[in-house]
């Protein structure tokens, strides 16, 4: 799974897509003002839960996400993803990110003459896993 997910590694978004779940503390989910002035509309967080295995190219293979994957003028971080099923891939690299001085070489912020779009390229060779196949 990858794209711009909106969402930063501090969300619950990422902790659920990561995790299998999302902490029932965690703040994006914990939004209970004992009041009307809301609607509760999320399930209760110990609900929020998948039986994926999914990984994170860039904190696999790199060790931590990108320092940015978004770089405009209001926003600079991370929103982009490569998610990959860790029972079936292994990924075997993921691009360089460009440096902060590298993306701001043709403007202060992307997109640019050199950069099309505000968010940030992200590559990776995977390997699939080997493993039975089924009958022809």
């Amino acid at each position: 799974i990858c794209g711009d997910f909106n969402s930063t590694p501090d969300t619950a978004v990422y902790d659920l897509l990561s995790r299998q779940a999302v902490h029932p503390g965690h703040p994006d989910v914990n939004m209970n003002n004992n009041d009307d002035s809301t609607h509760n509309i999320l399930p209760d967080a110990m609900s929020i839960n998948h039986s994926f295995q999914l990984g994170s190219v860039y904190n696999t293979v790199i060790g931590e996400e990108p320092q940015v994957t978004n770089y405009t003028a209001t926003f600079k971080g991370v929103l982009d993803y490569i998610w990959y099923s860790a029972q079936n891939l292994r990924p075997l690299s993921a691009a360089p990110i460009p440096d902060i001085a590298t993306l701001t070489k043709h403007g202060e912020a992307l997109p640019s003459t050199q950069y099309s779009s505000d968010h940030i390229m992200l590559i990776s060779d995977m390997q699939i896993m080997g493993g039975s196949r089924p009958p022809s």
